[in-house]
């Protein structure tokens, strides 16, 4: 019980979907109206498949929605409702990575739309944390996984200080290590770019603004090629602004809004499915 006297949850990353296998099977209209930024739609679409597949699409495109559209009020029952789709598709499909990264997701928004005190009790940060280590130990070269591990830890460091690295030993070099493995994977992803440099521009002193500054100028500069691309830029030059004036005002206030770090109301969550994972990677779970 004294481990969660720490409310603590991680930043996130609602603006991917890699292309493969996991998407081959997602309805087309769906991936169609997501890169138009039609979330709620796309989502809507997704689910009708009744797949794993299709229901993690929903999940990824609900949180989307939430994250870059929804107003203040709706935020919390999307998100409700991506929880809900994620549970859905991992006990469909248990061994899928894309589910358990989409609830891990929409555990970190939870944390911040209930706060401190269902937070706490619900143990959203753990578990979190068990659903990334159990796709990073079957897939060790998943590039979200590693960039939403280093966004637990840098977020644990800059919310519970000594106590969160204490007791959750959580540490701003692994993070940093995590986020650079991510970007190893993936080289100037302007999203894992993104998020990193805005943990770091989050945490105190000149040293993590410069290292920030330097994060981002590798972010490739391709054409933004769908409306979320269009968002991450304009979230990316709102951050370089702020860092190469180091106008630290300004950036508390990116952290603030974009962390959603601010009163909203509680998340009203339906009965879950029970699918917290074991942080063992043993193969014969589960079920």
């Amino acid at each position: 019980m004294m481990r969660n006297r720490v409310v603590l949850v991680f930043s996130l990353l609602v603006l991917f979907w890699p292309h493969g296998p996991a998407a081959a099977s997602v309805n087309e209209q769906a991936m169609h109206d997501y890169d138009q930024g039609r979330f709620l739609e796309a989502a809507a679409r997704a689910r009708e498949s009744g797949t794993a597949e299709g229901l993690a699409f929903a999940a990824r495109a609900e949180l989307a929605y939430a994250d870059i559209l929804a107003p203040l009020k709706a935020r919390a029952a999307t998100v409700a409702r991506a929880e809900e789709d994620a549970r859905a598709a991992i006990a469909l499909q248990p061994e899928a990575a894309e589910p358990r990264l989409q609830l891990a997701i929409a555990l970190g928004f939870k944390g911040r739309l209930e706060g401190e005190m269902l937070a706490h009790i619900e143990g959203y940060a753990d578990e979190a944390r068990a659903h990334l280590d159990f796709v990073l130990a079957r897939e060790p070269d998943n590039p979200w996984a590693h960039a939403l591990l280093g966004g637990w830890h840098l977020e644990i460091v800059g919310l519970g200080g000594f106590m969160g690295r204490t007791l959750y030993g959580a540490e701003i070099e692994t993070g940093v290590g995590a986020y650079t493995r991510a970007l190893e994977l993936r080289p100037g992803d302007p999203v894992i770019s993104y998020q990193c440099a805005l943990q770091l521009a989050s945490l105190d002193g000149d040293r993590y603004r410069m290292q920030a500054m330097r994060v981002l100028q590798r972010a490739t500069g391709q054409t933004a090629s769908s409306f979320l691309d269009e968002k991450t830029r304009e979230r990316i030059a709102e951050l370089q602004v702020a860092l190469d004036a180091a106008d630290r005002l300004a950036i508390k206030r990116l952290v603030q809004r974009y962390r959603w770090t601010f009163d909203a109301p509680e998340a009203a969550g339906k009965a879950r499915i029970n699918v917290k994972p074991r942080t063992s990677p043993a193969t014969d779970w589960p079920r």
